[in-house]
């Protein structure tokens, strides 16, 4: 069985983001002795402003992070490898130069279902 999303069957069927697309982020924060991680995820589309306002109020839980998404990868340290943002952009067919640039998410994640919808993956 094949647990890939498939485009739908009927013309001009809207694609749900969540099948299709995640917005990647990357997150810092205190480990339990007081050292900074830093750590990717993987946000849905539907889920973007619920996750912008739990990480605000400082409320991510990163043991229970499903309901937003997936966590990708974390470790100690300040910041990232740049071979592990490298990865990560692989990972989800992103460009690594187009990361830590202002954007709108919201907007790209659009733009991406448009593409999508025009030249769906082949299987």
């Amino acid at each position: 069985m094949n647990d890939t999303p498939t485009p739908p069957s009927v013309p001009n069927a809207k694609v749900n983001p969540d099948d299709v697309t995640r917005i990647i982020m990357l997150i810092y924060g205190k480990l339990e002795d007081g050292g900074p991680f830093w750590c990717y995820v993987a946000v849905k589309p539907s889920k973007f402003e619920d996750f912008k306002k739990a990480e605000a109020e400082g409320s991510i839980d990163l043991y229970a992070f499903a309901p937003y998404g997936e966590v990708i990868v974390s470790a100690a340290g300040q910041t990232p490898p740049e071979e592990v943002t490298r990865k990560v952009a692989e990972m989800y067919g992103a460009d690594p130069s187009t990361f830590f640039q202002p954007m709108d998410p919201i907007k790209a994640v659009g733009d991406k279902l448009e593409e999508w919808e025009k030249n769906p993956p082949k299987n």
